[in-house]
């Protein structure tokens, strides 16, 4: 499990870095501080920038791993029956542990599934008919309700801080805006025809219509499924079709889905474009390793690999 914290010195720099001025200072130490589950590395992360170090926040999840097939630790119960708040993307995307959420609740626990919110519009699965595709965090408007709704619960849970951690949220989210300014710019340097995202599993559909980029998959939404040989042949054929430059591996599907990426390589010539971060944030630490620094990375490198020779 990730624990993310912030120390006063690291907490400083953060909000010098999104206001310049002084919002309230920490309060002295604290016997204990309230205690945040959260199931995704990505959902943490949008958590620990609310928390600003109120409450500690912990991944339930490590770096790279695949919530779709994430196999449940005997730990994890313990975590969800201690934690003040448990937050969640939702839509079905944390499998089995959704279960083991809702089963291990404490009494007066403040819980919110992130995405569950009428102001995102859920797109279906393009392989699971009815089925809702859970990766609504590849929209940066999308990103800022998630933040809204877990500056919401954790006022909940600690109505003193309640002003803290909604301005926690508000600074945020004029990080979230810079980097979809930022992210528009660059992908609109892409060369339209060229837009057009390869990767294992379906993971960047919001992204696509986000940002206006067609997206092509070996599996649909959930990588617990298994391609069929008539779909990998299917996706060589557009992707000669189309002359693709570039297809993508992501880090937290497995090794046998990235192999079928570079088959798609090899049959086509496509290159390999690069690595992106799917449904886990990168090792604490790495540039990655902050939602904002996962997104960019995705951002250029899908750029980088798609405009090579064109820019």
């Amino acid at each position: 499990m990730l624990v993310f914290r912030y120390s006063s010195f690291l907490l400083s720099l953060f909000f010098c870095a999104c206001t310049g001025s002084g919002n309230e200072s920490v309060p002295a130490a604290q016997k204990s501080r309230p205690l945040v589950a959260a199931t995704t590395t990505i959902v943490a992360d949008i958590a620990a920038n609310v928390a600003g170090g109120r409450m500690d926040v912990i991944s339930i999840m490590k770096a790279g791993e695949d919530p779709h097939i994430y196999d449940p630790r005997p730990g994890d119960a313990r975590l969800i029956a201690r934690a003040d708040v448990v937050l969640t993307n939702g839509l079905h995307l944390e499998g089995t542990l959704h279960d083991i959420v809702h089963n291990n609740l404490k009494d007066g626990a403040v819980f919110r599934e992130l995405a569950e919110d009428e102001r995102i519009e859920v797109i279906e699965s393009q392989q699971y008919q009815g089925a809702p595709d859970p990766h609504c965090w590849f929209s940066i408007p999308y990103v800022k309700v998630y933040t809204e709704n877990a500056a919401e619960a954790l006022a909940e849970a600690d109505p003193a801080n309640a002003d803290f951690y909604r301005s926690n949220a508000e600074h945020y989210i004029v990080r979230l805006d810079s980097l979809d300014r930022y992210a528009r710019k660059v992908i609109g340097q892409i060369p339209p025809e060229k837009r057009i995202l390869v990767t294992a599993h379906d993971a960047f559909h919001y992204f696509g219509i986000e940002y206006g980029v067609d997206v092509m998959t070996v599996i649909g939404i959930s990588t617990d499924s298994e391609p069929r040989p008539q779909d990998v042949e299917a996706l060589v054929n557009l992707v000669r079709e189309h002359g693709v430059p570039a297809v993508f591996i992501e880090t937290s599907v497995s090794a046998s889905l990235n192999n079928l990426v570079r088959k798609v390589s090899e049959k086509t010539g496509a290159a390999v474009g690069g690595t992106l971060y799917s449904d886990s944030l990168g090792e604490p630490g790495t540039d990655a390793g902050t939602f904002l620094g996962m997104f960019r990375h995705n951002v250029d490198t899908i750029a980088g690999a798609l405009s090579a020779g064109s820019l």
